[in-house]
């Protein structure tokens, strides 16, 4: 009986200790559940939801998902309205939405409501911060947005007042950069102020740039630097054949910024810097390249492209992802470079895309991957799936790759513009 009472007391005492070791050690505490690192598109059209080792963690079922937006993910549902799942798959919270905006900024999110088709703005809670009022909303920047209403377009602020009430035409907000505002009207550009909620009287035929309260502008034969203190400052006469990309206001440090233009007729590139404080022309400098850099006194920066472009039949460089990429072609395979030249992933591939949030798409004849910067396959992309995409892969792009979209080409942009079309006509349709 003692025997048995020991026993007894030895049995208990080990489940108590157990117990008391799954309350402080972290191992004894729940498995995280799996968090959603890619998009797969399948053969039905129907989108679903993969870990970061490819595994499926929610199925196919739905019409569409949209890249993620502070943790939380879109999914266009079949009952044709948008839900928000959290990084796990799950639905957030029992509310839907006619319509979502693609881009959520400064802790807020353009929705239209189901009922009512209005659209307003949401915080990361899904709660409404400006109610739904508007025919359309804009993407907030510096705590403002624009409206849509009653034909014309208006300006508001945070928690949904006017700034400027709605008295633009369409198309006649060309662009805003941190308070300054370029205006088309009657065919001639202007410049208003956000703070002070001005219009200048200032007109001109175009303009090219803006960074900051900074804007080039076109005038007749000659470029202006104006800012939204309307302070003119002559820069250079228009060159005899194109412009391209202006640089900002301070990007090459010290207040300079440069201009891009080509010659008619021309091959070289030039680069013009000047300093923005004073519109002063600094130097003038010809590129042989768009990649060619250059720093605040025109002076060409290394660069490693010419010495090993040579030596490959392609070489192709990215310019739109978030980190840098590149890849060549050798023996009519792809791999990639690092930024030194070496290369760091053989050429084994028939095709090869940038790498963005470091991942890159490859394909081996009919075998398609995803592969990191180390060339490990992260996930290969099934035969019975039309494609894979990251999450965070917000590029728009318009190319038609074979291996990723099985010889169709539709951007996010296209897939989001069909759906709300096809809706709109089912909509229509209901109400004959």
């Amino acid at each position: 009986m003692n025997a048995l009472n020991r026993l007894k007391n030895i049995i208990i005492s080990a489940v108590l200790l157990l117990l008391t070791a799954c309350t402080s050690v972290p191992a004894c505490s729940k498995t995280e559940s799996p968090k959603a690192r890619f998009v797969f598109h399948d053969k039905n059209d129907l989108y679903g939801l993969l870990d970061e080792n490819g595994n499926e963690i929610v199925p196919a079922e739905y019409l569409y998902i949209d890249k993620i937006r502070d943790g939380m993910i879109p999914a266009f549902t079949k009952e044709k309205v948008f839900i928000f799942l959290d990084e796990t798959g799950k639905k957030i919270k029992d509310v839907s939405f006619y319509d979502i905006n693609r881009l959520y900024s400064e802790g807020l999110l353009g929705v239209a409501d189901a009922k009512s088709r209005k659209w307003g703005a949401v915080d990361k809670n899904l709660n409404y911060v400006i109610e739904p009022q508007f025919d359309s909303i804009g993407t907030f920047e510096d705590g403002i947005t624009y409206v849509y209403q009653n034909g014309l377009d208006g300006i508001i602020d945070k928690t949904g007042k006017y700034i400027f009430e709605p008295q633009f035409k369409d198309d006649e907000l060309e662009g805003y950069d941190h308070g300054t505002l370029v205006l088309s009207r009657n065919g001639k550009i202007r410049i208003g102020d956000i703070k002070n909620v001005k219009i200048f009287d200032a007109e001109y035929d175009e303009w090219y740039g803006i960074a900051g309260n900074k804007i080039v502008l076109g005038k007749g034969s000659s470029i202006y630097l104006n800012s939204k203190e309307n302070k003119e400052i002559f820069l250079m006469k228009k060159p005899n054949g194109s412009l391209g990309f202006i640089g900002k206001e301070n990007s090459l440090g010290n207040n300079r910024f440069f201009i891009n233009y080509r010659k008619e007729g021309e091959k070289d590139l030039h680069s013009v810097v000047f300093d923005s404080s004073n519109g002063e022309k600094i130097c003038d400098i010809i590129k042989k390249d768009w990649n060619d850099e250059i720093d605040e006194n025109c002076n060409l920066k290394e660069s490693p492209h010419y010495d090993y472009e040579s030596k490959y039949e392609e070489v192709r460089y990215s310019m739109c992802s978030h980190e840098h990429s590149t890849s060549f072609k050798q023996n009519g395979k792809w791999g990639f470079l690092d930024e030194n030249g070496n290369v760091v992933i053989p050429a084994e591939y028939d095709d090869v895309s940038e790498f963005d949030f470091g991942v890159a798409w490859a394909r081996k004849g009919k075998r398609r991957f995803i592969i990191d910067r180390n060339g490990r396959i992260v996930v290969e992309i099934k035969p019975e799936w039309k494609f894979v995409t990251e999450l965070r892969y917000t590029r728009v792009d318009y190319e038609c790759y074979e291996w990723r979209l099985s010889g169709y080409c539709l951007s996010d942009h296209d897939i989001r513009e069909y759906w709300s079309e096809r809706r709109d006509l089912e909509d229509t349709e209901d109400m004959e």
